[in-house]
């Protein structure tokens, strides 16, 4: 599969050295655009959607974060790869990259084995997107139910979460941050207790019908708050974030519930249970050491796992 690339800088110097490095992995099918204007031009006048896109961030006018923004509210871009590029490093410039919907984020000067990492992560992303593409049909002409292969353990784009990013935005946007800033950043888990019970008794689009009504109910709960959301497999939401929360654990627990029983009625009508919602302890890197900042994520996700009823210190007093 030849990548489609789409590549805005407005430094004809910076592009004179993005382009031999491109082409020496491969990736000849480039096309520039020196200005957030000219990109949404070039994006609506594609025959072919782009599979990549490299924006960068400072450039005059519109910046590249609210150009990735403008992006991701195109329906045939939700989901495509973008790699923000950029001599910026502040924590400021990533959060805002990040949740502006970046997937990756890489430093100028740039370094051939770094790009060549980003741009295979990007390869990696363009062949699941088929599998995200097949969980977004439910139905065909006939009402039949699409077959769709779902792993357990795997994390996946779950359709309709708005307040999601993908799990390996969140990793790269860790990886980002390092291990010195990871200490005023803090992570949790959100975990379906029964979710393996669904994956076994439901349809794998049943399984992940539920996990849309679990993002919903979350999304809804923490509307207020700023952090980022990923789906981390087997029934496992976790969220990153550089502040307490303003909602304790046991509120958000029920209120992540309550939003799952308004579609109560359904799993009746299917004979099966409501999904049951365990919200786990602050994770930060300064309780266990951490050398990998994406460890965090997995340690969050095991404390949710590992909750037992009503056995939660206060937010507070873990962090």
């Amino acid at each position: 599969m030849i990548m489609k690339i789409l590549a805005v800088d407005d430094d004809p110097v910076f592009l004179g050295v993005l382009l031999p490095m491109l082409h020496a992995q491969g990736k000849t099918d480039v096309t520039i655009a020196r200005s957030g204007d000219e990109a949404l031009l070039k994006l609506a006048e594609a025959e072919e959607a782009f599979d990549c896109l490299l924006l960068d961030i400072q450039m005059p006018g519109m910046s590249g974060v609210q150009l990735c923004n403008h992006v991701r509210n195109l329906p045939a871009y939700r989901r495509t790869p973008i790699v923000m590029i950029t001599a910026m490093t502040g924590k400021r410039f990533i959060d805002d990259a990040f949740a502006a919907g970046a997937t990756d984020y890489i430093t100028k000067p740039l370094d051939p084995i770094d790009l060549k990492a980003r741009i295979g992560m990007a390869d990696r992303l363009l062949k699941e997107r088929s599998i995200t593409a097949s969980l977004e049909k439910k139905f065909d002409q006939r009402n039949d139910i699409i077959a769709i292969d779902v792993d357990f353990d795997t994390p996946f784009p779950i359709p309709g979460f708005e307040r999601g990013v993908e799990y390996l935005a969140l990793e790269n946007y860790l990886l980002m941050l390092g291990n010195k800033r990871m200490y005023s950043t803090a992570a949790f888990g959100i975990s379906v207790k029964n979710a393996h019970l669904f994956y076994k008794k439901s349809s794998p689009l049943g399984f992940v019908n539920m996990l849309g009504d679990v993002a919903s109910a979350i999304s809804d709960a923490v509307k207020s708050e700023q952090m980022m959301i990923a789906y981390a497999g087997a029934g496992n939401f976790v969220a990153v974030l550089s502040h307490n929360p303003s909602t304790e654990w046991t509120e958000l627990e029920a209120m992540i519930q309550s939003g799952i029983e308004d579609f109560a009625s359904f799993y009746a009508a299917d004979r099966l249970p409501l999904p049951q919602i365990k919200v786990g302890d602050l994770a930060r890197t300064s309780f266990f050491g951490l050398f990998n900042p994406t460890s965090i994520l997995d340690h969050a996700v095991n404390l949710a796992q590992s909750r037992q009823d009503g056995k939660l210190k206060s937010w507070w007093s873990a962090a």
